[in-house]
């Protein structure tokens, strides 16, 4: 359950950062103090696969061989955070 309620914070996070989103380093510092990294990219990577987010690998502006990792919710994420679609079992949404 722990996951679940971590997926649904980093939903309704990444909502408050709509259109733009945010890199991957700048929501591990939001939320590390609380979760493991690990655990922060397994929740992204969940919600990238159920279509609630956008995940983008651009390559790194200053090092060869290296890609950023950037998250953006998608309309359907939105939606999800709204209650305008039906509940998601795997995905907590905070209230309040």
């Amino acid at each position: 359950m722990k996951q679940n309620a971590l997926r649904g914070t980093l939903l309704d996070f990444l909502k408050h950062l709509y259109p733009e989103g945010g890199e991957i380093g700048s929501i591990n510092a939001v939320f590390y103090q609380y979760h493991r990294i690990d655990d922060i990219s397994e929740a992204l990577e969940y919600l990238a696969d159920k279509g609630y987010i956008q995940k983008k690998e651009i390559p790194h502006p200053y090092k060869k061989q290296e890609v950023v990792r950037w998250f953006k919710i998608l309309p359907k994420g939105i939606d999800l955070i709204d209650g305008n679609i039906p509940h998601d079992p795997g995905i907590d949404i905070p209230r309040g």
